[in-house]
């Protein structure tokens, strides 16, 4: 028998769709040593163009040439779902699942045979006959019809146009459908809910919201999905497999949705605009969320408090703070985090990284937040303003804890004391001081410092340092509040008024002070006595009278004081008398405590002359 001809070779691989791959050749070339290698027999026609064959062990694939016996096609490619898998070999299990799945489709898919054909239910002529190729992909398609329809998708001709929007379509169903978004009408109403849907599918699938039915498995793991999608982008997770790259940088994604909004970060194009003020967004979701802090909806509920939530997501979030559940676990140290964000984030804390750097200076963040929190800093832009008086903010949150000083509401209260907080911040600190805990420990020093500034601004002492210079004066400080408070000294300005008298101050302490003043009220009282004081400090040079500590020494005499007042009254006295510094003598006769020191002589003058002279 001579070789197959090329021709016939290939309108069979046309006909079964594997024109143009490189499998061809392999074909040919098994298909023409297995016709050497058998007997001679008969050649006949391809399907369609020829008399009918019964079913038998030897009848050939239906939709194949019949070739020779003991040779078929070589099932190198194996079409599935449009696309080719890689030339490989079936094996005989393979081959066997391979023919019940077909003898499935054929069951499904089978007709009633015309009369007299002679042919039985699962002939070929039976099947519905797809004898329309594309020339660029070579697909089979039913009719001509599908075929042009398909054709527009190599051309990428978009016919359809909507009137209303730029967008174009390929088929007229697709515009149909997408009109209705323009026109508002949802056709298809769920008969368990008031929810409306533009499309049928979405209607079905929402409808397995109601019923709790799952019915697509994930194989390696628990989860269950309600769409098909959902199962084929969670399989994902599991083989790691990010198949859509991005061409201008290394980021790769697990679906193309991700791949097309991630574009957008390179173009800078924010498509979605607000139509109630500036701001636009890359993705139609955040324009949607960002519309409710217009409106002041808050859809989501929490069903154990009376918050309410913006966002589904916050209100899953805050549920758990009722749980206690913390599923996400750090695994360099015992803490655990509500949120896989948070774990995230302090796992930078273990390494060190500071991933995201100021372009404006040499500063670097853990957070991108926190970036472009500083970024404004640089700019001088505080967005956020105080619609009760005229302070602006860089962030919304220093906004809204200033607002609490104009209602007077401190929402944070002590369980072991009376007093109450503007922030959770300030509990939790003060929380501290009942406890008596300072994890806070200087390095070079035993002073220990309940918060994490007080350590950082007492290290500032030892090293000299002090960052804050004051630009009309030569001062310096360590710290920018002290900057900020010494700055209204050139001013003038004293913002805090007593609202019981006519008294002003630079400081909002020495206002809080004096107000005690008026009430009466002495907060800190002596724990070896029965005396109080309005002032902390007043309190602590108390103390030194019951521990006999003077902390305060004459530098002429070496003599101490327990009050600087006392030591600043002794001076006086030295300076007066003219003592000269003599090591380990005192200048003056110590005295009872309270008791007032003698008058100074007077100087010498025409009305006080010395002894021993007359005035003239």
């Amino acid at each position: 028998m001579s070789h197959l001809p090329s021709s016939s070779v290939r309108d069979h691989m046309k006909w079964a769709g594997l024109l143009g791959c490189e499998a061809v050749l392999s074909s040919m070339a098994l298909m023409q040593a297995s016709s050497m290698a058998a007997p001679p027999k008969k050649m006949m026609a391809p399907l369609g163009h020829g008399p009918q064959q019964r079913d038998g062990p030897d009848r050939a694939p239906q939709g194949h040439m019949i070739i020779p016996s003991g040779m078929s096609c070589p099932p190198l490619l194996i079409r599935k779902d449009g696309e080719f898998q890689a030339p490989r070999l079936l094996d005989e299990k393979e081959m066997r699942a391979n023919e019940d799945m077909q003898q499935k489709k054929k069951n499904r898919k089978s007709v009633t045979p015309c009369k007299g054909t002679g042919a039985d239910e699962n002939g070929p002529s039976s099947k519905v006959q797809k004898n329309f190729i594309c020339d660029h992909c070579y697909g089979a398609f039913r009719s001509g019809y599908h075929l042009k329809r398909h054709i527009l998708i190599h051309t990428g001709e978009k016919p359809y146009a909507c009137a209303v929007c730029d967008m174009r379509f390929i088929q007229r169903y697709h515009l149909e459908r997408h009109s209705l978004i323009h026109t508002g009408v949802k056709p298809y109403a769920c008969s368990m809910c008031d929810m409306r849907f533009f499309q049928r599918y979405h209607l079905e699938r929402h409808r397995l919201t109601h019923t709790g039915v799952k019915p697509y498995a994930c194989s390696m793991c628990d989860m269950r999905f309600f769409q098909r999608y959902h199962l084929a982008r969670h399989s994902l997770t599991h083989t790691g497999v990010k198949p859509y790259a991005c061409s201008m940088c290394d980021m790769r994604f697990f679906q193309r949705y991700h791949l097309a909004r991630h574009s957008l970060t390179h173009t800078g194009v924010k498509p979605y605009a607000c139509s109630m003020c500036d701001m636009r967004f890359f993705q139609r979701y955040h324009l949607a969320r960002h519309t409710l802090t217009h409106t002041g909806v808050k859809p989501y509920a929490c069903s154990m408090c009376d918050m309410r939530f913006f966002q589904r997501y916050h209100l899953a979030r805050h549920s758990l703070t009722h749980t206690g559940v913390k599923p996400y676990a750090c695994t360099m140290c015992d803490m655990r985090f509500i949120q896989r964000y948070q774990l995230e984030r302090h796992s930078l804390t273990h390494t060190g990284v500071k991933p995201y750097a100021c372009t404006m200076c040499d500063k670097r963040f853990f957070q991108r937040y926190h970036l472009a929190r500083h970024s404004l800093t640089h700019m001088g832009v505080k967005p956020y303003a105080c619609t009760m008086c005229d302070m602006k903010f860089f962030q919304r949150y220093h906004l809204a804890r200033h607002s609490l000083t104009h209602t007077g509401v401190k929402p944070y209260a002590c369980t072991m004391c009376d007093k109450r907080f503007f922030q959770r911040y300030h509990l939790a600190r003060h929380n501290l001081t009942h406890m008596g805990v300072k994890p806070y420990a200087c390095t070079m020093c035993d002073k220990r410092f309940f918060q994490r500034y007080h350590l950082t601004r007492h290290s500032l002492t030892h090293m000299g340092v002090k960052p804050f210079a004051c630009p009309m004066c030569d001062m310096r400080f360590v710290q920018r509040y002290h900057l900020a408070r010494h700055s209204l000294t050139h001013t003038g300005v004293k913002p805090y008024a007593c609202s019981m008298c006519d008294m002003r101050f630079i400081q909002r302490n020495h206002l809080e002070r004096h107000s005690l003043t008026h009430t009466g009220e002495k907060p800190f009282a002596c724990d070896m006595c029965d005396m109080r004081f309005i002032q902390r400090y007043h309190l602590e040079r108390h103390k030194r009278v019951h521990s006999g500590e003077k902390p305060y020494q004459c530098e002429r005499c070496q003599q101490n004081f327990s009050r600087t007042d006392r030591l600043l009254r002794h001076r006086r006295l030295c300076q007066g008398r003219g003592v000269a510094k003599v090591e380990n003598q005192p200048c003056c006769e110590p005295r009872p405590y309270g008791q007032e020191p003698p008058p100074a002589p007077p100087t010498w003058s025409p009305l006080h002359p010395p002894p021993g002279r007359l005035a003239v």
